[in-house]
């Protein structure tokens, strides 16, 4: 079997006939265990060029640069001639200078060969003998010992090459050379150079989302829909900030603790008041009757006599209410809402496709047809692609392989769900070891708020401490909450964990927390059947689910 010669499917482009003849050579005479390069071209610090014809290596025998010399070679009073025209140096002079240059450029490394060595190949050229030059004699391959180079090389590494060292090795030297060598070059960005280039236009509102806001600034009452990253809760925080700046009261509701506390943030100082619908209500209610202590009701029970108790003694304090991820709201919340805001602006905002309860919608009582966002700016196109798959929706079937192609996506899997926190763990670390800072990641879990041995349930992760999506300081740190909790929210780069097929309503999970995702996604999950296709979507998709198969692979 032969060695590895490369390119493996032709040499280099080049004008040398001679080059091609050796390397067709070496295509099937390398011996085994050696590994060739045509035209291994190196630039030392100063800009200075080099180019080894072939750079040949064995990793415990050592390196050698094979210079190849076309036409009929002689040497004739000193003077070597190629078809009778003087060369400048002689056939080893130009090795041995190249050969140099890649030592140094190894050592810049921190890599080194055992030993190293230079000969040199004359194609055109018949000889029998070595010439009598004395650092030529035994190193140099004519057209005859090219054809039997698998048998004639052992004699020139002999002779080319000193007995390799051991302490001279260095670094995985082998290596450095195919990647001086370079096999490919795909241009792409880091995802840390990604996301550093997306910051600037995260919180910006578009030409379309600023004409929303002026179209429907005369209305009273509005339903705003539009699916993920059409810019929502941007829009909500933009007309509530401008609605305060008119010396009106505003009241900004919405579903999750988390998504409070980050709307908070980006409106304070305004004079906007921002508070989740339930602990509105229980503010409300316990003001009213005083705190209610324990009582022997499930949640759902203790929440609806809170909404019922908060309708009876609310007050209309406000100008302006307006209402975010609005799908999420209870019958009983939309009531507590309507004691509100009767005969005031109301305005919400939702997304249907983020319902995960599907008894719940905003009332059509309340509101005129939805004003329509259609034009989604936050997650990429596969992302977005993929999200809607989840939901059963085929096409963008392009976007995904793109995304798969340059790793906007990826599959990561892992043995099994008890191994679930050392994979997400080695995840992170690789992402880190990309230019991401820890607030750059976000880790959703598909499981639930409660669920004890879900990711957000544990201490830490590997080495690395975390944040619950509500913490204080959550935009400073790793931050890996449930899925539910992540609503609103968004991280350039988001790692989907807590994978199982059997959860209920997995495709609006996946879709949600594919979503939150402003860069790049990483699915850790059980690698599934051979095809590897996404967890679960042989179930939501009903037909094509291949098309979904994760060829990203194990990447980060």
């Amino acid at each position: 079997m032969p060695g590895s010669l490369n390119p493996s499917d032709g040499p280099r482009p080049t004008a040398s006939d001679a080059e091609k003849a050796v390397w067709k050579a070496l295509e099937t005479r390398l011996p085994t265990g050696w590994t060739a390069w045509h035209s291994l071209k190196i630039r030392n610090p100063a800009g200075y060029l080099g180019e080894g014809d072939f750079v040949l290596a064995h990793p415990e025998r050592g390196l050698l640069v094979l210079e190849v010399k076309g036409g009929l070679i002689r040497q004739e009073g000193g003077q070597w001639s190629s078809n009778g025209t003087l060369l400048e140096k002689s056939p080893l002079d130009q090795a041995r200078n190249d050969l140099d240059k890649l030592l140094r450029r190894l050592d810049d490394f921190g890599s080194h060969p055992p030993s190293w060595g230079a000969a040199a190949v004359f194609p055109d050229t018949e000889l029998d003998r070595q010439p009598d030059q004395d650092d030529l004699n035994g190193v140099i391959l004519g057209r005859e010992q090219l054809h039997w180079f698998s048998e004639s090389f052992p004699g020139v590494v002999k002779r080319a090459l000193p007995a390799p060292r051991a302490d001279r090795a260095r670094g995985d030297w082998m290596k450095r050379l195919h990647k001086l060598w370079g096999e490919s070059f795909i241009p792409s960005l880091s995802l840390g150079a990604r996301v550093v280039m997306g910051e600037e236009k995260r919180l910006a509102l578009d030409d379309f989302q600023l004409f929303a806001l002026d179209a429907l600034a005369e209305q009273n009452e509005a339903l705003v829909q539009g699916g993920a990253g059409t810019g929502k809760t941007l829009i909500a925080a933009e007309a509530a900030r401008r609605a305060a700046a008119d010396g009106k009261k505003v009241l900004l509701l919405c579903f999750t603790q988390p998504l409070r506390k980050w709307l908070a943030t980006r409106l304070a100082g305004t004079g906007v008041e921002v508070q989740t619908v339930s602990g509105l209500a229980k503010l409300v209610a316990e003001a009213h009757t005083g705190p209610w202590g324990a009582k022997d009701l499930t949640d759902s029970e203790l929440w609806r006599q809170y909404y019922e108790s908060a309708m009876d003694a609310c007050e209309q304090r406000w100008d302006v209410v307006l209402v975010d991820e609005a799908q999420d709201f209870p019958f009983e919340a939309w009531c507590f809402v309507k004691a509100l805001s009767d005969g005031h602006r109301l305005w919400a905002f939702h997304d249907p496709d983020q319902g995960f309860w599907k008894d719940r919608s905003p009332p059509a009582d309340l509101f005129p047809p939805p004003f329509m966002l259609t034009r989604g700016q936050r997650s990429p196109a596969g992302t977005a692609a993929l999200a809607r798959g989840y939901l059963g929706r085929t096409g963008g079937e392009a976007a995904i392989k793109k995304a798969l192609a340059d790793e906007t996506l990826a599959l990561v899997p892992c043995p099994g769900s008890t191994r679930t926190v050392d994979c997400v763990a080695e995840l992170v670390e690789r992402l880190l070891s990309q230019g991401l800072l820890p607030s750059d990641i976000g880790v959703v879990s598909l499981r639930g708020q409660t669920a004890r041995d879900a990711l957000h349930r544990q201490p830490r992760l590997g080495r690395h401490d975390f944040a619950l999506a509500d913490a204080d300081d959550m935009e400073d740190r790793l931050v890996v909450d449930s899925f539910l909790r992540w609503k609103g929210l968004e991280r350039p780069v988001i790692v989907v964990a807590d994978v199982a097929v059997g959860l209920s309503e997995l495709g609006t999970r996946m879709h949600i927390a594919l979503t939150r995702a402003l860069t790049a996604v990483r699915v850790v999950a059980p690698a599934g059947d051979s095809s590897g296709t996404w967890p679960g979507l042989a179930a939501i998709v009903s037909r094509g689910a291949k098309l979904f198969a994760g060829e990203a692979g194990d990447r980060t």
